[in-house]
C-alpha cells in the first residue's frame, strides 16, 4: 500500500513538474532570440546557373527564394524549378544571382523567403539611414516624396523581409523605408535580451513614422509581415502619428495571438493547456522564469474586435500553419467596408509574394488604386502595366 502511495505521490509531482515544464519551454522559446538558423539544406550539385537540392516541401515550392550558407556570408537568390527527380529525391531550380560565397557542391545552407539581401542586389536606390534606438533602415527614394511605405518584418525575421515586395512600390512611385527593430539582429537587443512580441518593438515602428514625417511624408502605408503585421495595426490605432497612416498591406498577419499560438501548438500536437500555460507564464508573475524584465501584455495588441480606422488589404496563404487565415477571414467578414482579404493557394508563412508574385503585386495595385484619395496614391499604373 505504502509502494502505491509513493509512486501515486511520484507520479503526480511528475506531472505537475511537466505541466509547469512545457509552457516555460513554450513562452522561453518564443520569446528568445535564434542567433544562427542551422544549416541543414545540402547542395548536391551546381553548375550551368541550376543548383540541386534535396526536395522537401521548401525546396519544391513554387517561385523564386534564397539560399544562404556560412553563417550569411553566402547567399544565392534561387529561382523557378527546372526539373525534379522523385526516384533520387531531389528537385533541380535555377540559380538567378549568387551575390557572395561560392555556391559549390557539398555546401550546406538553409531556405528563406527573402530574396534579395540589400536594395542594391534589387537594382534599387537607397540611403542607409539610422533611426532612433539606434535601429538601421534602408531608405529607398520615391518619385513621389509625399507617399511612404514603411516595411514591417515579422518576428526573427529582418528588414531584408520586405525588399521581396520593393520593386514594385518603387515602379509605383512611391519613398519606402525598411526599418530594423530591436532585437532582431540589425537593431541592439531589447534590455532583457528577449522578443517582446511587439510590446516593446512598437516603439521603432513610432521611430520610423517619425522619421518619415521628418523627411517630408504626408501619407504612410504601413506594410506588415507576420508579427510586423500586428505593430501596423497597433500603429494605426495608437501611434502618436495615426493621422500619417493612410493604409495597411498585411501579408500573413497575426491578428491574435492567443488563437495563434493555440493554432500552432494544434500543429505541433500539442495539448491546448500547455499554450494557455505558457500565455500566463508570458503575462503573469512567472514571465522572470523566461528572462522577461516584465511581463508582455498580448490583448493589448489585439484589434481583431476593433473597426480598422483606414484601408486595409490582407495576403494571406490558405493553408498557413503558423498564423490561420480563419482569423483574417474573420476580420474581413466583420468589418467588410475597410478590409479586404486575398487568399493565396499553398504557400509557406509569409511567403505569399514567393510563390505567387503576379497575385500579390495585381492585389495590391488594384488595392492602391480603388483607394488613391484616401491613401493620396499617385496616379497611373506602375511601369509596364
Amino acid at each position: 500500500m505504502d509502494n502505491r502511495i509513493l509512486f501515486s505521490t511520484a507520479a503526480a509531482v511528475a506531472a505537475a513538474s511537466l505541466a509547469l515544464w512545457v509552457p516555460l519551454h513554450i513562452a522561453r522559446t518564443l520569446v528568445t532570440p535564434v542567433e544562427q538558423r542551422p544549416e541543414r539544406i545540402r547542395v548536391m550539385a551546381a553548375s550551368d546557373g541550376t543548383v540541386t537540392l534535396v526536395a522537401d516541401r521548401d525546396t519544391a515550392a513554387p517561385g523564386v527564394f534564397s539560399l544562404f550558407w556560412d553563417k550569411r556570408t553566402g547567399h544565392a537568390r534561387i529561382g523557378p524549378v527546372v526539373s525534379e527527380d522523385r526516384k533520387a529525391g531531389t528537385v533541380t531550380r535555377r540559380v538567378e544571382a549568387v551575390n557572395s560565397g561560392e555556391l559549390t557542391p557539398g555546401t550546406r545552407g538553409y531556405w528563406s523567403g527573402y530574396v534579395y539581401p540589400d536594395p542594391e542586389a534589387a537594382g534599387l536606390p537607397f540611403e542607409d539611414v539610422t533611426l532612433p534606438g539606434p535601429a538601421p533602415a534602408w531608405l529607398i527614394p520615391g518619385a513621389d516624396q509625399g507617399l511612404w511605405v514603411i516595411h514591417i518584418h515579422g518576428l526573427g525575421g529582418r528588414r531584408t523581409t520586405g525588399l521581396r515586395t520593393a520593386p514594385f512600390f518603387h515602379r509605383r512611385g512611391i519613398s519606402q523605408l525598411l526599418i530594423s527593430f530591436r532585437g532582431d539582429g540589425d537593431a541592439p537587443p531589447t534590455p532583457d535580451g528577449k522578443h517582446h512580441l511587439g510590446a516593446s518593438e512598437q516603439a521603432d515602428v513610432e521611430a520610423a513614422l517619425a522619421f518619415a514625417a521628418g523627411r517630408g511624408a504626408a501619407s504612410v502605408i504601413l506594410s506588415g509581415w507576420s508579427l510586423g503585421a500586428t505593430m501596423a495595426l497597433a500603429a494605426a490605432h495608437t501611434s502618436e502619428h495615426r493621422d500619417l497612416i493612410s493604409g495597411l498591406v498585411l501579408t500573413a498577419p497575426v491578428l491574435d495571438w492567443h488563437r495563434t499560438l493555440l493554432a500552432n501548438s494544434a500543429a505541433a500536437r500539442l495539448p491546448a493547456a500547455f499554450v494557455i500555460g505558457a500565455w500566463r507564464v508570458l503575462g503573469g508573475p512567472l514571465h522572470r522564469l523566461v528572462g522577461l524584465n516584465q511581463p508582455l501584455d498580448l490583448r493589448a495588441l489585439d484589434f481583431t474586435q476593433v473597426p480598422p480606422p483606414l484601408p486595409v488589404i490582407i495576403l494571406h496563404g490558405g493553408d498557413d500553419a503558423r498564423t490561420p487565415i480563419r482569423i483574417s477571414e474573420e476580420v474581413t467578414a466583420r468589418f467588410p467596408d475597410s478590409v479586404s482579404l486575398v487568399r493565396f493557394p499553398a504557400c509557406r508563412h509569409t511567403q505569399e509574394w514567393n510563390s505567387w508574385p503576379g497575385l500579390w503585386e495585381e492585389s495590391v495595385d488594384a488595392w492602391l488604386d480603388n483607394n488613391a484619395g484616401s491613401l493620396k496614391a499617385p496616379f497611373g499604373p506602375p511601369d509596364g502595366h
